[in-house]
């Protein structure tokens, strides 16, 4: 007897309407990306001769990124180090502070908690340039403004990570499990050491990939803090070397050779970073923003 073939599936109309919209999102989103990729292989002035989305030479992308790294004795090299030590410093205060803050707020019932929450939701809600200038303050009077210590405590002030953590392990941490750590005698820090923190993976990835996300595109506050150019961070070091250079400007080049393909290349060392993390992460990011989905 012959096998039947399962009946074939015809899309519905909402169906066809979702596979609408994606595609448009993708070609909006996704274009973009491919000629930014694109671009860096062709010369200054082959980008408004060349059709759109064509390849160049592997020549041209060289001789960009050989202008870009060697300017001025490697800066970009400096001001790669740079954003790698503010963004894991950064990330690094992130999760030692936010952890345990919403561990605490989400499990423990003490005078001020709901103060304490109120003020992290204002905290998360208000713009970080209404921030910058408080923060600048503080660091002056520390004696820490233009240094990397100062980047790097302003970055850990993270108030997002602590509502994020607050939210994971109020909604998707087993009570039972807790319950169970307490009646063996484990205290508040010895619960959460032991028990609540290798179950909080998910929100761990979370934070750390929103946290690294924020302190690796920080612009703002690194020019208010930082006036060395030996301190900068990416963002600010090329929109400073971009902007001096007129890369993208028609008028008289300025004899930096810094020009539109190098502009590129240098948005887009800025943001392949941040997608290779999320394509390697994304399985935690995504079980950290479903875990306050149910309770329990």
């Amino acid at each position: 007897m012959a096998s039947r073939r399962p009946p074939v599936r015809i899309p519905s109309l909402t169906g066809f309407m979702a596979m609408g919209l994606l595609l448009v999102a993708l070609c909006f989103f996704g274009l973009p990306m491919v000629w930014l990729m694109l671009a860096t292989s062709h010369t200054d002035a082959g980008l408004f001769t060349a059709p759109p989305l064509s390849w160049g030479s592997f020549a041209n992308m060289g001789a960009a990124w050989e202008n870009l790294s060697t300017y001025e004795s490697a800066y970009l090299v400096r001001w790669a180090t740079n954003s790698l030590i503010y963004s894991i410093g950064g990330v690094s205060l992130s999760l030692i502070a936010a952890l345990p803050a919403g561990f605490i707020l989400a499990t423990q019932v003490f005078p001020g908690r709901r103060l304490i929450l109120i003020l992290t939701l204002i905290a998360m809600i208000t713009p970080n340039a209404a921030l910058v200038l408080p923060i600048y303050l503080q660091m002056s009077f520390l004696g820490l403004d233009n240094t990397r210590t100062a980047m790097v405590l302003a970055t850990g002030f993270f108030p997002f990570g602590v509502y994020l953590a607050f939210i994971y392990f109020a909604t998707a941490l087993p009570r039972e499990i807790l319950n169970a750590a307490r009646v063996d005698g484990a205290g508040p820090w010895r619960v959460f050491a032991s028990v609540a923190l290798p179950l909080a993976r998910p929100a761990i990835a979370l934070i750390a990939f929103f946290s690294f996300l924020a302190n690796w595109s920080n612009y703002f506050l690194a020019l208010v803090l930082l006036s060395d150019d030996r301190l900068h961070n990416l963002p600010l070091g090329l929109t400073a070397l971009i902007s001096g250079a007129r890369a993208l400007s028609f008028s008289a080049a300025t004899g930096i050779p810094i020009r539109r393909p190098e502009a590129i290349m240098a948005a887009l060392i800025i943001i392949v970073p941040v997608l290779l993390i999320f394509l390697f992460s994304q399985r935690y990011i995504r079980a950290g923003l479903l875990a306050g989905g149910e309770k329990g």
